[in-house]
């Protein structure tokens, strides 16, 4: 039970959500363009210049000054937290220079935080 109990406290300590800043730029890119992150990890989006606002590929956020009400491009300065809870791409793009295939485009992998962390320490019997 105590070896357990050991084992439950340090995935717990891996298990601290993380928060990492994608920045939507005057020259209708968002830097990093592509971000590796895991399950439960939020992103911070900014506008760092020009009218942008953020959107899901698959519609689960629309983001601006808010990601409810406010959330067409807007040229003010906004920034706007999203946490990521669902494994696998997402795919995501500014509706004033972008769209589903081509322009001001991004890609989120979420990768899930157990199974990845640690992964290759596993040693199995022969």
């Amino acid at each position: 039970m105590r070896a357990l109990l050991l084992v439950l406290a340090c995935c717990a300590a891996q298990a601290q959500a993380r928060s990492f800043t994608v920045t939507a730029n005057e020259d209708m890119t968002f830097s990093p363009a592509q971000i590796e992150i895991y399950q439960g990890d939020t992103i911070r989006f900014v506008n760092n210049g020009g009218l942008h606002n953020v959107r899901a590929d698959d519609g689960s956020f629309t983001c601006a000054l808010d990601c409810n009400l406010h959330n067409a491009p807007s040229s003010q300065h906004w920034q706007v937290s999203v946490r990521f809870n669902r494994l696998g791409d997402v795919g995501y793009y500014c509706e004033q220079h972008g769209d589903l295939t081509s322009g001001m485009r991004g890609a989120v992998t979420v990768l899930d935080r157990i199974l990845v962390a640690g992964f290759e320490k596993v040693y199995l019997p022969e």
